[in-house]
């Protein structure tokens, strides 16, 4: 019964999971929607679905030979299981790990399939000590990222937020534009989003979230663009009778000036920063 559970349930149960998953995800579900999301896209280039697939795919081989085992009891057949469901173990591991030091939140479903998988293990040998290598990773991975901020972003309640440091130039001509034209916003230390900035590989300030709604967001990075968007959705807005007061934009602010201030997260720093 024990073989059954290891080589045929298991799988077949991780196997209905994943295709629920990508079903859902398909369908435009958010259950697996989140900051640690974003950040593995980012970080592995891949789409969620696309990663699913993959999943399938390995489950999919493991469940055949699985079956193969139960069929023929083969002590090399039962290794090279092991050893498939223990590489799936160790890249999750490092993924999840990764994601939670780096943006503090993690996909629940990612972590259900986690949890499935180390059962999986388990059944097939709990008395296997490699699977301490498991703590030794994310111990390995916490202590590299111990600088890293894990709080989640600011909630975010004005329109305009602009992430910006104060000895940014680039950053002073945005804020600048938004004094000289009375649009209201709120401003917030870049640091406090490293997860976004991560997850988005956006490497420059000032950047500008604006908010459409509860649920729908966009960004702008770089002077020009910014400026432009506001040019757009703010200043053309106002009245006839001030349409040519609200139109002679700040002349301190050059439209085709597209650079910003690199971030330097490694080193907590700004680079090109210099007017």
């Amino acid at each position: 019964m024990k073989n059954h559970l290891s080589y045929r349930f298991m799988p077949m149960i991780i196997l209905s999971y994943l295709f629920i998953n990508l079903y859902l995800i398909m369908i435009g579900s958010k259950w697996c929607e989140s900051e640690g999301c974003e950040v593995s896209k980012s970080l592995l280039k891949i789409e969620q679905s696309d990663l699913y697939s993959l999943a399938i795919l390995a489950f999919g081989i493991l469940l055949f030979i699985g079956l193969k085992i139960l069929k023929t009891n083969s002590v090399i057949l039962k290794e090279l299981y092991k050893l498939g469901v223990f590489s799936v173990l160790i890249c999750e591991t490092i993924l999840l790990s990764y994601l939670y030091f780096k943006t503090g939140s993690l996909c629940i479903s990612c972590f259900i399939f986690y949890l499935l998988v180390v059962v999986n293990y388990l059944l097939i040998d709990p008395k296997d000590k490699k699977i301490f290598i498991i703590f030794f990773i994310v111990g390995t991975i916490a202590f590299l990222k111990l600088d890293v901020n894990t709080k989640a972003s600011p909630h975010l309640t004005s329109k305009y937020t602009l992430l910006q440091s104060e000895s940014c130039q680039h950053c002073k001509k945005v804020k600048l534009f938004l004094k000289e034209n009375n649009i209201t916003y709120s401003k917030e230390k870049y640091t406090n989003f490293d997860g976004l900035f991560s997850a988005l590989n956006i490497t420059k300030i000032p950047l500008m979230i604006v908010k459409k709604n509860k649920d729908n967001f966009i960004l702008l990075n770089g002077v020009d663009e910014i400026v432009q968007y506001l040019k757009v959705h703010e200043l053309e807005k106002v009245s006839k009778e001030n349409e040519t007061k609200s139109n002679s934009f700040s002349t301190h602010i050059s439209l085709d000036e597209k650079e910003g201030c690199e971030i330097n997260f490694l080193q907590k720093e700004l680079e090109n920063c210099n007017e």
